[in-house]
């Protein structure tokens, strides 16, 4: 594949390889000094070289015509020097370029450019080095640039690392999703993109690491784009082929407006072809969905929704946002954002799962069909103000608020081993949920004058409340001797349940030597749940309360803790190694006979080595515990799954968790490879489990238990780098895992002990003004196997390659076919699927600024969505039907005014 790759990209024109060498004016070599190669005519980056220990240097892969080389390195003066490449084919010898060491406090005024620069700890990226289209936003320029991937999720890394924020001349862009900002601001607007390691606000303040860093991004825009307007509007519709039976529509567009000390933003689309809107989260949280239709998490049973894949089911999304950052001055910093989304999703699968018992296996085959609107709104505000160099108050304001209304009809059917059918159950169910939920947080930061000596007080509240009205209707049928016995239950279930924290927590920082802290720290933590449940049967119409389904629960949860830290702080080592006493106390009227105290001791651990600039070695150990929920604790049953029933345990105890992290990466940011490496293992003391029971109607039991202990180790490791022999880059990563526990299957214990592993491998060719092509083959094996019940052990895998393709013709055309083939071995039939997409898009006027486009999304029309995985003692697989096959032909086009005051 990379030589297939590299012979595309080489086969526009005949190319050479050059050589050099660079050197002090003393003659002596200069290793690491970067080489850019520039064109004359249009002034972009055509390849790049690192020097070596001799200071010398290769460019492979040049065209003929005329170029610039920049040649520059950390205290010299850069250098730049004009040639031409000849079309002989033979390879050139360029001279050796001999750099002047940098005057300090000279004044340069250089109106040429350097792609690429590395400035301490922050990289810096040219736009001007990098072609883009009129139509190319921010996310089409990152693909460019070296070291930089965005995958196909939209996700960013940078050398191997995840970038978690991204933000637009340092300020932040719709809260904390980066791909807000990559995916609407467009390219043209970009001066520079810088990339660095962006530590806590805390950090920032007071100069002392506490060892909190997000890989950040920073869109420094064009002096002209901050006095203006800009943005792009595009409309879109079409049919699925060849039924012609639903129209597909998508419509979306922003409008960018920057002056002096505000940013305001505006953004908006709507679609019905399983677009989420601007922030999956949002659509995340809609998925999330009702309490008692949730899975996972703890809090087994209820009838399962979709889980959240926008792929799979029928999705309508109507979404629009703004963002306001305002900054007076530099002491005074203020921002906000709001979403407001629309979700519809129709939704419909057929499941079948085996569930494994010490004694028996039964199957079930289940069909459902959903149907989800919700509503919603999201909203952010940021307030930071410094009174002075050593005062510093921070204000985080976070806020929900939705209604999602539920249809959901369902057939589950269970059989045993002999294929007879036992029992199934037809439900219906009717549900509307009222939610919102905000927390809010402020800190305030006093500095003293002796470095390191510094006081805090932390302050947060969060409230989540959720208002379920619920009418379910179900038929059970259970088999007994051949003899069907049926069951019909109608009821209206009314649940109102509200969740609130509050924590504060007291910082004090001393210097005991120049390189030692002594930190301590006091806080409080308060938690409480509850739930009013009411449940009547519906008989001749008439309510009657359901006593043994309603009841009342509050809970609290209580902490006081105190924690001692001894930190050193040098160059390239540091350690921070603390101890945490925490006095816990649960209780509740209606759950405990009086209150449960608890005391723990948490010792931590972090080392922190940075041999070099391009490595971090980092060992963390925590210690940390987990309260029961309430309902683990509540003995209420969840009948909103007839075929299950959740019942309670107050006899659990908090888990208590230990953690073992080690973190290894290298990066090389003058060649841009990098090699990173993670492993962690963990151990819970009291592991809450979900013990499970068949009664004797068929019907499973599940109750929350402390059953010994689990343990679990995962590993990953990541390598990437760049080929320019064949003008291509390249990354290597895989996952494993493996975790070993107990699980109660009908009053008998029994260890299962689960393996993973997900080796994954993507390419890409570096040259993108004229082709940009990615490629990656994934593959996912999982085995779940029993210690007494060997039988009962399973496993299965899946396979899946990928190749995205775009061709972009002289300035006018852009074609871009997509590829991705999935392989299910383990599926009897439907085992493998191929998705075939296609974009044309041809730019219109002089400006470029008109553009029509054609889209056909699965042109092969086998878009269906598959999963499967292992919950303890279940394996289950899903089919769930998807949009399929649709043609689209639409219009885009971008504006800008700048200048205004």
């Amino acid at each position: 594949m990379l030589s297939i790759m590299g012979l595309i990209s080489t086969s526009f024109a005949q190319s050479v390889q050059l050589k050099g060498a660079v050197h002090s004016i003393e003659g002596d070599s200069i290793p690491g000094a970067s080489v850019m190669l520039i064109g004359a005519v249009d002034s972009l980056l055509k390849t790049y070289a690192i020097t070596d220990k001799n200071g010398a240097f290769k460019l492979v892969g040049v065209k003929s015509g005329d170029y610039i080389a920049k040649v520059s390195f950390y205290g010299y003066q850069p250098l730049e020097y004009g040639f031409s490449v000849d079309q002989s084919g033979d390879n050139q010898q360029l001279p050796i370029f001999h750099l002047e060491p940098k005057l300090l406090d000279a004044v340069v005024i250089d109106e040429h450019f350097q792609p690429i620069q590395i400035k301490g700890d922050t990289l810096e990226y040219d736009s001007r080095a990098f072609e883009v289209k009129e139509h190319d936003v921010v996310e089409d320029l990152l693909k460019q640039l070296p070291g930089v991937e965005v995958q196909e999720d939209g996700s960013i890394k940078v050398q191997g690392k995840d970038v978690q924020q991204v933000t637009v001349d340092g300020e932040k862009f719709f809260g904390e999703d980066a791909s807000v900002a990559t995916k609407n601001l467009p390219a043209n607007a970009v001066s520079k993109i810088q990339v660095f390691d962006k530590t806590s606000e805390q950090s920032e303040f007071t100069g002392i690491d506490d060892g909190s860093e997000t890989t950040t991004i920073n869109i420094k825009l064009k002096e002209s784009h901050k006095k203006g307007v800009f943005g792009n509007i595009a409309l879109s519709g079409g049919s699925e082929i060849p039924t012609n039976e639903s129209l597909r529509y998508e419509t979306k567009g922003n409008v960018f407006y920057f002056k002096k000390d505000w940013q305001i933003s505006l953004i908006g689309m709507s679609n019905n072809i399983n677009q989420t809107g601007f922030t999956f989260s949002d659509y995340r949280n809609f998925m999330g969905g009702a309490q008692t239709m949730r899975r996972g998490g703890g809090d087994l049973g209820g009838l399962s929704l979709s889980d959240g894949n926008a792929d799979d089911g029928f999705l309508t999304t109507h979404a629009t946002g703004i963002n306001v950052s305002y900054k007076p001055s530099d002491k005074t910093t203020l921002s906000t954002s709001f979403f407001l989304n629309n979700f519809d999703k129709t939704y419909q699968k057929s499941l079948f799962r085996e569930t494994y018992y010490n004694d028996s296996t039964f199957f079930t085959d289940e069909f459902a069909v959903q149907n989800s609107n919700s509503i919603n709104g999201r909203g952010t505000l940021f307030f930071q103000q410094k009174f002075d160099s050593t005062q510093q108050l921070n204000f985080n304001l976070w806020g929900e608020l939705g209604e999602t209304a539920y249809l959901n009809d369902n057939l589950i059917k269970n059989y045993n081993s002999e294929d007879g059918l036992f029992s199934s159950f037809t439900t219906a169910l009717n549900q509307d949920d009222f939610n919102y939920s905000f927390n809010s947080s402020a800190d305030y930061r006093k500095k003293f004058l002796k470095p390191g000596r510094y006081t805090g007080l932390d302050l947060a509240y969060d409230r989540d409340n959720s208002d379920i009205q619920t009418y379910l209707s179900y038929l059970n049928t259970l088999v007994n001797d051949g003899v069907p016995v049926e069951t019909v239950t109608n009821q209206d279930q009314y649940t109102l349940s509200t969740t609130d924290n509050f924590s504060g927590a007291w910082t004090w920082s001393e210097p005991i030597t120049k390189n030692q802290l002594l930190q301590a720290d006091l806080g409080y933590k308060r938690s409480s749940e509850s739930r009013n449940r009411s449940v009547y049967d519906i008989l001749d119409d008439q309510q009657s309360e359901n006593i043994v389904l309603s009841g009342l629960g509050d809970y609290l949860q209580t902490s006081y803790y105190g924690e001692l830290r001894h930190k050193f702080i040098a160059n390239t080592f540091n350690t921070t190694i603390g101890l945490n006493y925490e006095h816990l106390i649960l209780s509740g009227a209606a759950i405990f006979a009086s209150s449960q105290p608890y005391d723990y001791i948490f010792p931590n651990l972090r080392i922190d080595w940075d041999p070099n600039k391009k490595s971090n070695l980092r060992i963390d150990y925590t210690t940390s515990i987990n309260a029961p929920s309430l309902n683990q604790l509540q003995p209420l049953q969840d009948n909103t799954n007839p075929s299950q029933l959740i019942l309670g345990n107050t006899d659990l105890t908090p888990e208590y968790a230990h953690r073992l992290n080690l973190r290894f990466r290298n990066i090389n940011q003058y060649n841009f490879s990098f090699f990173m490496a993670n492993i962690t293992g963990e151990y819970t003391e009291n592991n809450i489990v979900y013990s499970q029971n068949l009664n004797e109607f068929y019907v499973t039991e599940l109750s929350p238990e402390n059953i010994g202990s689990e343990k679990s180790l995962s590993a990953f490791a990541a390598y990437g780098a760049s080929v320019h022999r064949l003008k291509t880059k390249f990354r290597i990563r895989g996952n494993g895992s493996v975790s070993n526990g107990l699980v109660n299957l009908n009053q008998t214990q029994d260890a299962y002990t689960t393996y993973s592993f997900s080796p994954v491998i993507s390419i890409e060719n570096i040259g993108k003004s004229i082709v940009d092509l990615r490629s990656g083959l994934g593959y996912n094996y999982s085995i779940n196997t029993y210690k007494d019940n060997s039988s009962f052990n399973n496993d299965y895998q899946n396979i899946n390659y990928y190749v995205n393709m775009t061709f972009k013709l002289k300035d006018r055309w852009e074609f871009n076919p997509i590829f991705q083939h999935y392989f299910y071995p383990d599926f009897e039939t439907n085992n493998e699927i191929m998705l075939l997409d296609f974009n044309i898009a041809l730019n219109l006027l002089e400006s470029r600024k008109l553009q029509i486009f054609v889209s056909g999304k699965d042109l092969l029309n086998q878009n269906t969505g598959f999963n499967q995985y292992y919950l303890q003692n279940i394996y289950e697989r899903e089919l769930t039907e998807t949009l399929g096959r649709y043609v689209m032909l639409g219009l885009k086009y971008s504006f800008e005014r700048f200048g205004g005051q």
